[in-house]
């Protein structure tokens, strides 16, 4: 959701939602009431980005079941007075795809003026920024590609301007993650294209090629805060002069994969084998006791750095609610409050909204779930065989993707 206001004139607020077969754009004039605007010339079914800049509302929209489609991004001063109209256009005359966005945007700022976009892709995340104010065919630069060298980070859910940097997500390939828990990365860029890992840097699983990297990340902190079922870093925002970050909690989820397996352990007999489903029964079995033992607080996680390199947990329990997975998001009003959004997929969403915000005797995040090594070294050991089976367990939840991202 954004604010903007057309034509210099009275605020309205905008949103999108996913709708088959086209996104569907809102338009709200007092906060309440609600209606629909044009969506001509959109394609794909849903956006994952909207914001303003240069007196106009940007969106970018996505193909739900393929996330590393061609990038689609449009303009409007007002969908429901003007049309939308293409930014990124790839059928146009002379274009250059290694000028250009490549892959789908899944995040969009602004930051030093220009319009900085992260793309999804298989070979890893990429963020480019605009050589201009204006967007141009042809005339982006391309900051960062290869994850920031983790390929494993395919998106980015998060972005957000702090202290003359801007920062930016990293998520591993989904729906993989929510079944094999990899924690997110965090990195920051200044005006200058250079980049440094903030939150990452130890990888959960070995990759020779990245051993140039370990020592990239400025701060301590391992990838998810150093837990590795905060998949997502799924909310940035800077709030009077604090860096604030929020993150979805992949836990729960653990039960639920046990809980298919459980159910429909004959027909996965069948379709697997006994010995391997047996093996994931008990894989997942053991995580869950894992998280039992050390009383692992389920729940999102909110984090807040002074400096945007060191950070400080808020709490790590969903605020006080377990069914609380997500922070989904982090909102600053036109009266400088801040709201928090959460998805809660078991009671439905919360909405919270900030009365003060202390930062004393907050606990540093450097020792994180130190005790959950035991999982981390069980689902490490089992990579191979989780993830070769994965597919034939998703599709008996087939609503996963829908709920999660």
């Amino acid at each position: 959701m954004i604010r903007h206001k057309p034509l210099n004139g009275s605020p309205a607020l905008y949103t999108a939602g996913f709708s088959i077969p086209v996104v569907r754009v809102l338009k709200s004039t007092n906060g309440v009431n609600w209606y629909e605007v044009s969506n001509q010339g959109l394609q794909g079914s849903s956006s994952r980005a909207m914001l303003v800049h240069l007196g106009k509302i940007f969106m970018s929209t996505v193909n739900e079941s393929d996330l590393t489609d061609d990038p689609r991004l449009y303009c409007s001063e007002d969908p429901e007075f003007f049309p939308w109209q293409k930014v990124i256009d790839t059928q146009a005359p002379g274009f250059d795809p290694d000028k250009n966005p490549q892959g789908t945007i899944t995040n969009m700022a602004v930051f030093n003026g220009r319009l900085y976009v992260a793309t999804a892709n298989e070979s890893g995340v990429q963020v480019w920024r605009t050589e201009n104010p204006e967007p141009e065919t042809n005339r982006w630069v391309k900051i960062i590609d290869g994850g920031f060298g983790n390929p494993l980070n395919w998106y980015s859910l998060a972005m957000g301007v702090f202290k003359n940097h801007l920062y930016v997500s990293g998520t591993k390939p989904l729906p993989l993650a929510w079944a094999i828990p990899m924690g997110c990365d965090v990195v920051r860029i200044d005006k200058n294209d250079n980049w440094q890992v903030i939150v990452g840097g130890h990888h959960l699983f070995p990759i020779p090629a990245l051993e140039a990297y370990q020592g990239k990340g400025m701060a301590p902190i391992g990838s998810g805060f150093n837990n590795p079922f905060n998949v997502y870093a799924w909310q940035i925002q800077e709030y009077k002069g604090r860096l604030f970050i929020t993150t979805f909690d992949d836990s729960s989820n653990m039960e639920v994969i046990l809980t298919t397996l459980l159910a429909n352990r004959q027909a996965l007999y069948q379709r697997i084998s006994q010995p391997i489903t047996d093996l994931l029964i008990e894989i997942y079995s053991t995580v869950l006791d894992i998280l039992r033992a050390v009383r692992y607080p389920y729940g999102f996680d909110m984090y807040v750095s002074e400096d945007g390199v060191h950070f400080k947990t808020m709490f790590l329990n969903g605020l006080n609610n377990p069914h609380n997975y997500g922070g989904r998001i982090l909102y600053v009003d036109s009266c400088n409050d801040l709201y928090l959004g959460t998805a809660n997929p078991f009671q439905g969403c919360e909405v919270w909204k900030a009365k003060d915000i202390y930062c004393q005797n907050l606990r540093p995040c450097h020792d994180n779930y130190a005790e959950l090594w035991e999982a981390k070294n069980l689902i490490c050991e089992h990579f191979e065989v989780i993830m070769k089976h994965m597919p034939a367990i998703r599709e008996l939840i087939p609503q996963i993707d829908v709920c999660l991202f």
